[in-house]
């Protein structure tokens, strides 16, 4: 019986290799190295990133191209440490907070650029003086440790020269000294957050913030534990307040007043705290 003969398989390979090969040129032709990359190209790249990403950039060996536009100013107006748990792991190896700061400083050329540094609640008062000597024109500092010395807090607010805000825990607020040498320095301070604790807030506090800090426009207070009374005396006393942010345990807190003098603000955001959280602080 007739049994046709198979042709041989080497050609179908044969073809199957010469398209691979010329896929694999035609890849190499398109691809691009990030050197060969527009700076505006990278520059609109890295913006994509995260403050880990960035930060951690300035630990690694990486090209002139990318180097050079990482340290463009948009990508550095806010300097963001806040999370220094993801950061630290980003970078991959264990680094001390301040040699990372002192880093990150002078990476983006002595930071002319930065306006905002966020810190986290690691940052020392080493860290604070650090930036306040390297970064005098800051606009906006946060500081969430409880545990800064109020002499190296009142030292560092002596060399900035143009704090608009600020954001501190309220133990540093608690001494009438550091009051009085902020509303000496920064009379016009326009911005103000207060980290929050389990005491409350009431209306000898909400007193006290009005008479140093008259000229606020932005305040957050995220204290559950809030009075009314001490909530209506923010609202008559800042008359330029223009955004107010607070939180509280009790709905009730929030009258039908409170309500008719917060019609005059921009924004009022009010975040409403479980009751089986009354032992822990309100994020």
């Amino acid at each position: 019986m007739y049994s046709p003969i198979t042709p041989p398989l080497y050609p179908k390979a044969k073809a199957k290799a010469t398209i691979g090969a010329t896929v694999a040129r035609t890849s190499s032709r398109l691809a691009r190295r990030w050197e060969d990359l527009s700076n505006d190209l990278l520059i609109s790249i890295l913006l994509k990133l995260g403050p880990a990403e960035l930060i951690a950039g300035a630990f690694s060996s990486v090209c002139s191209s990318w180097r050079a536009a990482a340290r463009d100013a948009s990508l550095w107006r806010i300097l963001d440490l806040s999370d220094w748990g993801v950061i630290n792991r980003r970078i991959g190896a264990p680094i001390a907070f301040h040699r990372v700061l002192g880093r990150v400083i002078a990476f983006t050329r002595g930071g002319n650029f930065i306006e905002e540094v966020h810190l986290s609640s690691y940052s020392s008062g080493l860290d604070l003086i650090l930036i306040s000597e390297r970064l005098p024109n800051l606009l906006y500092l946060s500081l969430p440790n409880p545990n800064i010395i109020e002499n190296d807090f009142c030292m560092a607010l002596s060399n900035f020269k143009s704090l608009r805000g600020i954001s501190v825990n309220r133990n540093l607020l608690a001494s009438f000294g550091v009051l009085f040498h902020l509303n000496e320095l920064f009379p016009n301070l326009e911005q103000l957050k207060l980290f929050p604790g389990k005491a409350c807030f009431c209306n000898v506090d909400a007193i006290t913030l009005s008479h140093f800090f008259p000229n606020l426009r932005k305040l957050e207070i995220p204290m559950p534990l809030l009075s009314t009374k001490a909530l209506s005396t923010l609202l008559d006393s800042l008359k330029i307040l223009e955004y107010l942010d607070i939180s509280v345990y009790d709905e009730s807190v929030i009258t039908v007043q409170i309500t008719e003098k917060a019609l005059r603000l921009k924004a009022f955001v009010l975040h409403l705290c479980s009751e089986s959280r009354k032992s822990m602080d309100c994020p």
